[in-house]
């Protein structure tokens, strides 16, 4: 869903492996994003849990805002948009959106 993003800025993702058991599964996925110039992907050697892959994904990122996005989370088109819209206010220091099972 982050790939169909309608958001007519840069967008650049960063996509952590954080050492998949399935990952002979997970190859092909790989593949296909790694060919698009918006992702980079981080296969990490072993699981070393949720908030290390996070830290390597803000390590290597570059941009001026970073969202964090699980990888079961299926985003609505405009969520990039409408968060970025409202990190223009500088009052705003993060912005989340709502999550719905």
């Amino acid at each position: 869903s982050i790939a169909g993003q309608d958001y007519a800025g840069k967008l650049r993702v960063i996509v952590v492996d954080d050492g998949s058991a399935n990952r002979d599964l997970l190859g092909p996925v790989h593949k296909i994003y790694a060919s698009d110039p918006r992702f980079r992907i981080i296969l990490m050697a072993k699981n070393v849990g949720k908030r290390k892959a996070q830290i390597a994904a803000i390590r290597s990122s570059s941009g001026d805002l970073v969202l964090n996005v699980d990888s079961d989370t299926i985003l609505a088109v405009d969520v990039v948009t409408k968060l970025v819209s409202k990190m223009q206010d500088p009052d705003v220091g993060a912005a989340m959106g709502q999550l719905v099972a």
